[in-house]
């Protein structure tokens, strides 16, 4: 019989392809062939459509044999490797070829010219069908391997009770057989046994007989029995147990002494070799969907235990929504483990009657909005601890027998190892990403002193990897929280939330928040130095509590936040301490003068928090006269700028007093000097500008230690002028002596701080000779532009942020009218 169809290249296409195969090996009596068909057709349709991205043609070919599947794209460049090997245990994908593998005879690929064809052969007499014989026949002469037959007999040999397993074995219900003779359904089968086989019929006088015979099934050929009989007291019958000739093992005694115990079948009907190939993960994926199978049931799920918290964790599904993946449930949810009897089944007829609380709620949204009303939940148990739970559920009231549970026990048992060593290898990937989480949140904590911006990142941190949404309050003044910062995973909820906190205080968002916007809430305090400075509220599903793992890296978080947005907060006052402290210590505006422009430029090295060593200064004295000043305190920061101060304010009251340039520069080296320890030298430039009728401007100047300030006439030529005399605070008395020298109309004096002559890139230095070239061309510029010009130009020179504090002072005198 052979039999195609075309599929476009669609997801659709999968399932599509599935029914197809399924319906189509019904149709020809091959349901032995059916489940793996099933499943390497929806392997290999789907990499055919993921990978090569056009029609996809299913080809099915069954004989006395078996069946030849073959799966082909019109894709020929898109190869197979020869060779089929595991993916790594965290691959999500790359095991189609594998699962094929792991169930077919052989199996290979075909190229064309334009098409690619993939084809596996599945032989009647894998692990579950009958060896070297036909589906057929394994029906007729084997019963279905579910369980032990048990048949209830008179002392007159009539049959009184016929369990389910001995329906499913043999196809006779317990009303077609009971009050008739198990002799008239027994037949002797090989005659060359040492047993008599005429026990087949209990008319016997030994107490307990065991031996081979031959059933007649209601349909098809007999089958061969091991049967197992044990004697009631007189006139009360016989008590016989049934399994088929193949597991014999599993009722005979005494055990064989002339050969080992044979391996109990797989329920799965999986190769022994199944677990190797596959991996972890996807073995359990196709233990439940074989497990959904082999009961009939319309959805099928296994749960893992979380090691903190003790929840159950959905990790696969069949038959449900995938994004079901993931939910966690606790102990005595619908669908999870009893949580008072945790080892034992839990079997429940009809979901809709359980109970309503918060536990029952979590398993029916599970699976009760799929409309299924039955369920049977086994547990997994490993070295004696339940580590998760394998259930299947159907659309109907009771839908499973007792028997079904024993299977579905039976499966859950083989699975336990694989279950456990994949729930491991999860926990121990899980907590090496929360390790990874928590060191990247503190070095993206770390990064900003920024309060507002620190706050921001944590709402980043928390959503969504934590909390759907989150909100920060610090406590004010009066250690009332105050409403910071919200998120939200979708921003259009973000406004309503913020609205709605804003009028909830933290200790009353459960009482008092609507359910439906808080969802299940969690506040963490959030404590610095021992001291609390607001809390940390996270909102998640009400399915979902935050708990367990996730709430001990959450708790984590939130301490780093709090140190963090602490700093930031001292860091801020600081900052603001620094930059008070640097206004004052530079003159509050430009000044202007008919006489002269003037252009000033200054950066402190560092952050500009830091208050810097170099001034400027410009101010009037009386009489029409100016006094500027530029200087350099030797270091930063806050002794730096103390110095400082007590320049600019000695310089400012002791020259409006009337003193000359020199004798103000004398007294204010004694008054550094007299600091003691807390002194540091200073280097100065400082002058007197008078003008005089032609409109130039005479000057006085003392060059203190200080780069000697620059003239630039109009016509381009750079010269510096003055002389170099000691710096302040070095020496105890020290003598000044005023040069004078006159500013044309149009000339330019600027005079700048080592932080520009300085500046380098590499063994590379700006110095004199480099600031001389670009003043040269600085032509008519205003004062202001040629200071702005000279920070560029500091900029530009070299990579890297500024090493230096930086001052530039430029005065321009009047051009001719």
């Amino acid at each position: 019989m052979h039999t195609q169809r075309t599929f476009a290249p669609e997801g659709e296409s999968v399932p599509q392809a599935r029914r197809f195969v399924r319906k189509t090996l019904e149709e020809w009596d091959a349901e032995d062939l059916t489940d793996e068909a099933v499943l390497a057709t929806s392997e290999l349709v789907t990499n055919a459509v993921i990978h090569a991205g056009t029609p996809v043609r299913v080809a099915l070919e069954v004989d006395a044999q078996g069946l030849r599947l073959e799966v082909e794209d019109m894709h020929p460049s898109r190869s197979l490797p020869l060779g089929v090997e595991r993916p790594s245990d965290d691959a999500e994908s790359g095991r189609g070829l594998l699962i094929a593998s792991a169930m077919a005879g052989a199996w290979g690929v075909d190229y064309s010219a334009g098409a690619k064809r993939v084809w596996l052969r599945l032989e009647r007499g894998s692990a579950s069908t009958s060896p070297s014989r036909p589906a057929t026949a394994r029906r007729a002469t084997e019963p279905v391997d579910l369980g032990v037959a048990v048949v209830e007999l008179s002392s007159d040999g009539e049959i009184r009770a016929w369990n389910h397993d001995a329906f499913l074995m043999l196809g006779w219900t317990a009303q077609e057989v009971r009050g008739r003779l198990w002799r008239d359904l027994v037949e002797p089968l090989d005659r060359g046994t040492t047993a008599d086989t005429r026990s087949a019929v209990p008319s016997w006088p030994a107490r307990r007989w065991q031996g081979m015979c031959t059933v007649r099934r209601k349909i098809g050929a007999p089958a061969q029995m091991f049967v197992s009989r044990v004697s009631r007291p007189p006139g009360e019958g016989w008590v016989m147990l049934l399994v088929p000739a193949s597991k014999r093992v599993l009722l005979e005694w005494p055990a064989p002494q002339a050969r080992s115990l044979p391996v109990r079948h797989d329920p799965l009907g999986l190769r022994e070799d199944a677990l190797n190939r596959l991996g972890f993960e996807a073995y359990l994926d196709l233990a439940v969907e074989r497990s959904r199978d082999r009961l009939g049931a319309q959805a099928a799920y296994l749960l893992l235990a979380r090691d903190l918290d003790g929840d159950f964790e959905v990790t696969t599904v069949s038959g449900l929504d995938a994004s079901l993946v993931g939910t966690r449930l606790p102990p005595g949810a619908t669908g999870a483990p009893d949580l008072h009897n945790p080892h034992l089944p839990v079997v429940l007829h009809d979901i809709s009657e359980t109970r309503a609380d918060s536990d029952g709620e979590a398993g029916k949204w599970l699976l009760g909005e799929k409309g299924l009303r039955s369920l049977v939940a086994v547990p997994v148990v490993m070295e004696g601890r339940v580590i998760g739970a394998l259930g299947v559920a159907s659309e109907r009231v009771a839908g499973f027998s007792d028997e079904e549970a024993v299977l579905l026990q039976r499966i859950g048992n083989v699975v336990a190892a694989a279950a456990d060593r994949a729930r491991l290898r999860v926990s121990e990937r899980e907590r090496r990403g929360w390790l990874t989480f928590l060191a990247e949140t503190g070095d993206l904590l770390a990064g900003s002193l920024d309060q507002e911006m620190t706050m921001a990142i944590t709402g980043q941190i928390v959503v969504p990897r934590l909390a759907d949404w989150c909100a920060v309050y610090l406590d004010d003044t009066r250690e009332h929280p105050v409403l910071q910062q919200v998120w939200h995973r979708d921003e259009r909820a973000a406004v309503p939330l913020r609205a709605a906190l804003e009028q909830t205080p933290p200790e009353r968002i459960v009482e008092d928040l609507d359910a439906e916007l808080r969802g299940s809430v969690r506040v963490i305090p959030l404590v610095a130095r021992g001291h609390g400075i607001g809390v940390l509220v996270l909102g998640r599903p009400a399915r979902d509590p935050l708990h367990g793992e996730a709430l001990v890296v959450a708790e984590s978080v939130a301490r780093r936040a709090s140190l963090a947005i602490d700093n930031a907060r001292v860091h801020g006052e600081l900052q603001g301490m620094g930059e008070a402290l640097q206004r004052s210590l530079l003159p509050a505006s430009i000044p202007s003068s008919p006489s002269f422009e003037v252009g000033v430029a200054y950066e402190a090295a560092g952050e500009a928090s830091l208050a810097g060593g170099d001034f400027y200064d410009v101010f009037p004295v009386g009489s029409g006269r100016w006094c500027f000043t530029v200087g350099d305190v030797c270091g930063s920061g806050a002794e730096a700028a103390a110095v400082t101060g007590l320049a600019r304010h000695t310089i400012r009251a002791l020259a409006l007093s009337g003193f000359p340039i020199a004798t103000t520069l004398e007294r204010l080296n004694t008054a550094i000097v007299e600091e003691g320890e807390r002194s540091r030298f200073l280097t100065l430039v400082c002058g007197m500008l008078e003008p005089d009728h032609g409109g130039r401007l005479r000057m006085s100047l003392v060059c203190a230690g200080h780069p000697m300030p620059f003239v630039v006439r109009p016509t381009g030529e750079v010269r510096q002028v003055g002389r170099p005399q000691p710096l302040l605070g070095v020496l105890d008395q020290v003598a000044f002596v005023a040069e004078e020298h006159v500013l044309e109309r149009g000339d330019l004096l600027v005079a700048v701080t080592d932080g520009v002559l300085e500046r380098r890139d590499g063994l590379r230095m700006l110095e004199e000779q480099g600031l001389m070239a670009d003043l040269a061309r600085v032509g008519d510029l205003s004062a202001q532009a040629v200071a702005e010009r000279i920070q560029r130009l500091v900029t530009d020179f070299g990579p890297g942020p500024q090493a230096d504090d930086m001052a530039v002072l430029a005065i321009r005198a009047a051009p001719q009218g």
